[in-house]
């Protein structure tokens, strides 16, 4: 306003050389084009998150999807008719209480997500704790979802298209992931054929065979039994250190609890000194599981640790227990490995769509290796190692 003042006060200065009609004009409509001046139209204002709409929830593809709470600005007038059309930016306001959950999906657009106030979690592509002051950048069609934890979080979706992603409810901008009604049912179904297969590798078929009557080839096993077994207590470790969610973690200390020194009861048992075994087919398998303790998920080292390493080791430690019935550890490790794999399975039914196509890959990854180690475990036993015959899993 203060330009226009001024240009009023130099017609008025110079008055004596307008007649009185010519300076009414002149005044008149400097003040009509202050008038219709954007800074002169009305002072600054606050709007309240609270005076947006509230959306809680879409419907997609006949399903009803929970949203939290989403407000989206370009549905208050005053917003809209602030936010430049130009810029091409939708914001909303969005909300998860903690527990709550916007389950994974995706949309074509890129958004910007800020984390305002609060804290919760990620899910999807991505799965990681994050606070306010986080930004998450999600690109277009990645798979993704949110979860509130501790007290919810506020934050500010923002996408760059113009146009909000549940602006029109009855035709969301997002496709939702369709759920598993049982995750860990659909993953043991799958995990059946691979116990089946297990049951008919190398190291089970040699139990029956007459080499196990060879003391060379027992202490062979046995060593390479030893080995592993030392082994798998490192992996237990592994897992306990690097796992960060916290009912994973339960599970996880519990099942170190119940394993701990179960080597150190085979190493006592034996009654000869054991010879560790270094063959690098062998030891590089058992690193394999080394760094999937280390790298992956708490979903994937629950799924090997259980499933996998546990399903297998109950299979072969019944059989073991027939070849060496003076040795009390196969038969307790037999009756206790079944109650090691029930110990994760209600854990995997809280996998998403993402997730849980990672586990069902794992899973194969996972038989593949154990079988491979196995193998190679009665080739080492009947002094085999120059062309070991690997099973199929």
């Amino acid at each position: 306003m203060d330009c226009f003042c001024l240009q009023r006060e130099r017609v008025i200065q110079a008055g004596h050389r307008l007649s009185r009609r010519q300076l009414f004009l002149k005044i008149n409509a400097i003040m009509k084009t202050a008038a219709s001046h954007p800074e002169g139209k009305k002072s600054m204002q606050i709007i309240a998150r609270s005076a947006l709409e509230t959306i809680n929830e879409v419907m997609v593809d006949g399903h009803v999807h929970n949203l939290g709470v989403v407000k989206i600005f370009s549905q208050h007038p005053e917003l809209a008719q602030f936010i430049p059309a130009s810029s091409n930016l939708a914001i909303s306001w969005v909300r998860l209480e903690c527990g709550q959950v916007l389950s994974v999906h995706k949309h074509p657009e890129a958004s910007l997500i800020l984390v305002c106030e609060g804290s919760g979690r990620t899910m999807g592509s991505a799965e990681q704790d994050v606070a306010a002051g986080d930004m998450i950048l999600v690109p277009g069609d990645s798979w993704h979802g949110f979860e509130g934890t501790r007290n919810g979080f506020w934050a500010l979706s923002i996408q760059f298209n113009g146009r909000a992603l549940y602006e029109d409810t009855d035709n969301p901008n997002a496709m939702f992931a369709a759920a598993e009604s049982d995750p860990a049912a659909a993953l043991l179904e799958d995990n059946e054929k691979y116990l089946e297969q297990f049951r008919n590798s190398s190291l089970l078929r040699l139990i029956d065979t007459p080499s196990m009557t060879d003391p060379d080839v027992r202490e062979r096993l046995l060593d390479c039994q030893q080995t592993w077994s030392d082994v798998f207590q490192d992996l237990l470790h592994l897992r306990v250190a690097m796992t960060t969610d916290p009912q994973h973690k339960h599970v996880a200390l519990d099942h170190l609890v119940e394993e701990l020194g179960h080597n150190n009861n085979l190493r006592q048992q034996r009654n000869s000194s054991h010879s560790p075994v270094s063959d690098a087919t062998f030891v590089s398998t058992m690193d394999w599981f080394r760094q999937q303790m280390l790298c992956r998920s708490d979903m994937v080292r629950t799924l090997l640790m259980h499933v996998v390493l546990e399903g297998s080791g109950e299979i072969w430690h019944r059989e073991a227990a027939r070849a060496f019935p003076g040795i009390p550890h196969f038969e307790e490790h037999g009756e206790d490995d079944g109650h090691h794999v029930s110990m994760g399975i209600d854990l995997l039914d809280r996998a998403n769509p993402t997730e849980i196509q990672e586990l069902r890959e794992a899973l194969g990854e996972g038989w593949t290796m154990i079988t491979r180690l196995c193998d190679r475990i009665a080739s080492i036993a009947v002094d085999d190692t120059a062309d070991a015959t690997l099973s199929t899993c």
